[in-house]
């Protein structure tokens, strides 16, 4: 009963977080207000948002690429990363980790087990360099003890996978606690999986995480500078749109409905009126940049997993 009534108020708690917001956001803005800014904005700059983030999804696929030993294919591992964004437009649970994972494990011969490990570790550096610029933002307005949480989580995150890496009979621990309660089943499972994150500890597989992030999340940013300032004109500096971006990031890890409908607007709506942006401007400008991540990705995304249904393993 209980494991039924968690099932039923989870979806109610997501869509509900996500209608709310949609509410504050168009409270008091008429709906062809934010419309008739969009229609003025000009083409170039907005292409060029788009094009931008494909640039970031090519090099989320040539992260991924060397995350492997021997290197996966870049074709594969692009073609994983655009199919995974795109289902998590569309379906709830951050389902499009699990189809990148297995649509990159079939393309080149992982276990689906190792390439989950190999999608956690990904997005366990891109929550390290999310939560690294939002510190900025915490710290100007005066959570120093919230700066001091996310260290501290960060530090114990990375304590107890060195640890792993050292004492590799901790690690089959652990995954043994999750056997106590799952089976054997489980315990392989979250065994290979602790293996892929495990695999990517090495000096230089960190380093070439830590490049290659910190050059993604310059081309997230970059995204943000582009639409705050190319497209809608607000001439805000670099500072701002940082923490602006840092904001938005951190509003979409709000549980919420596929793509962080609402949640999305709501934040960086916040974000730019505080920064003394007209409601009618940053409604208009917030809608183009969740429209520009959101729809073409999922287009492309979609058309690759029609296309390819069944990817088999590539030369």
């Amino acid at each position: 009963m209980r494991e039924r009534l968690g099932r039923f108020l989870w979806p109610v708690i997501r869509y509900g977080v996500s209608i709310l917001c949609l509410v504050y956001v168009f409270w008091d803005v008429p709906f062809a207000a934010p419309g008739a800014l969009l229609g003025k904005y000009p083409l170039l700059p907005m292409l060029t948002v788009v094009a931008v983030s494909f640039v970031a999804y090519a090099l989320m696929g040539l992260r991924l690429s060397r995350m492997a030993t021997p290197p996966m294919s870049f074709r594969s591992t692009f073609a994983a990363t655009l199919v995974g964004l795109g289902v998590n437009n569309v379906l709830p649970a951050k389902a499009g980790e699990i189809a990148k994972a297995a649509w990159m494990g079939r393309a080149n011969g992982l276990t689906f087990q190792k390439a989950l490990g190999i999608v956690f570790m990904e997005r366990f550096f891109d929550v390290n360099v999310l939560a690294l610029l939002s510190l900025r933002f915490l710290w100007e307005f005066g959570r120093r003890g919230a700066v001091f949480a996310f260290l501290a989580c960060l530090a114990g995150g990375w304590g107890l996978l060195a640890l792993f890496r050292l004492r590799s009979e901790l690690a089959e621990r652990f995954a043994g606690f999750f056997g106590a309660f799952g089976g054997d089943g489980l315990r392989r499972f979250v065994s290979q999986a602790l293996s892929g994150v495990l695999d990517n500890m090495s000096p230089g597989t960190l380093v070439w995480l830590t490049v290659t992030s910190l050059t993604l999340w310059s081309f997230y940013s970059l995204q943000m500078y582009l639409c705050l300032n190319a497209v809608a004109g607000l001439e805000l500096p670099w500072g701002v749109t940082l923490t602006v971006f840092a904001i938005s990031g951190l509003g979409m890890l709000l549980p919420s409905s596929p793509g962080a409908i609402g949640v999305y607007e709501a934040v960086t709506l916040t974000a730019l009126k505080n920064f003394g942006v007209e409601t009618d401007a940053a409604l208009a400008i917030t809608l183009f940049s969740h429209m520009a991540q959101f729809v073409p990705v999922t287009l492309v995304g979609g058309l690759i997993f029609m296309a390819f249904p069944n990817s088999a393993k590539e030369d």
